[in-house]
């Protein structure tokens, strides 16, 4: 395990890089979903290693070890997530690759937002958990509630006050800049999510991106249904798609939700019997 710091434009990037004891069978990137600090990565990133691959996670800017100065006065959105900080972590990967290929495994909003990035064709499989369009009508019916708590509420009357999201404090996402909480605020009112939000330019990187993309939704999540993680694969018109249910009846947990995918216990479950298949690259 190595720390790496990375500067882009003027943007300073924490990174974390695992190496195999031997030659990597890939170099696999984990993109975090919105709020996430790339430590809660790290089980199954050390795990991976031990499997023979290189891993590299990290932080976008603003967010854990990626905040160089007060979170009030970084004014990072999502957007510049995608189109500086990926493009910087791709680019970034593709200087520790030794030939193998390169495999964007993506939480939640990694999967939403990496096509935006100027050098996704380097891609050569992504993998999502989780990851679907987040309109919050169309959300679960258990969190359509605190949806609406937190962007006609939460959101607005805490971000002016603090200058930037308290989420930790609120115990909603985590904390962000204001901007990219403003944006993401913006998203989740939209009908179509993102898309109704980004430029026609920025949509044209969705169609060209043509990696193949294995998915998985999660049959237990507590906030996105199928119909979310189809709705977002269906804006990759050009990549070769594999949508597949994780249930917990495939483990011997009670529940996998939105975020336990990752978590050490589902090791022999999850990450050997469903992970591993579909990390291979033809």
């Amino acid at each position: 395990m190595q720390s790496v710091e990375l500067t882009a434009n003027n943007r300073y990037l924490h990174c974390v890089r695992f190496e195999p004891e031997s030659s990597a069978k890939a170099t696999i990137v984990i993109a975090a979903a919105l709020g996430v600090k790339q430590r809660f990565y790290q089980p199954i990133a050390r795990w991976l290693s031990d499997q023979g691959y290189r891993v590299i996670t990290f932080d976008y800017y603003g967010i854990g070890q990626s905040v160089d100065k007060p979170l009030k006065q970084i004014k990072s959105d999502i957007i510049e997530w995608a189109e500086l900080d990926i493009t910087a972590v791709i680019d970034y990967a593709q200087s520790r690759q030794r030939g193998e290929p390169l495999i964007w495994l993506a939480h939640s909003l990694g999967g939403q937002i990496v096509a935006m990035a100027h050098n996704s064709s380097k891609i050569d499989k992504m993998i999502t958990i989780a990851s679907g369009t987040g309109y919050w009508l169309k959300a679960s019916k258990q969190v359509r509630w605190t949806s609406w708590l937190l962007w006609y509420f939460a959101a607005p009357i805490s971000t002016p006050i603090a200058g930037y999201f308290p989420g930790k404090r609120l115990n909603m996402v985590g904390d962000m800049p204001a901007t990219a909480m403003k944006q993401w605020s913006r998203w989740c009112r939209s009908k179509d999510y993102l898309f109704d939000n980004i430029s026609t330019e920025q949509k044209d990187r969705y169609k060209a991106f043509s990696a193949p993309i294995s998915a998985f939704h999660i049959t237990d999540d507590e906030l996105l249904q199928r119909s979310n993680i189809e709705n977002l694969l269906a804006h990759y018109p050009n990549a070769n798609k594999v949508l597949k249910d994780l249930s917990p009846e495939m483990t011997e947990s009670k529940g996998i939700g939105h975020f336990n995918f990752f978590r050490s216990q589902f090791k022999e479950s999850l990450w050997r019997k469903s992970l591993l298949d579909v990390l291979q690259v033809n």
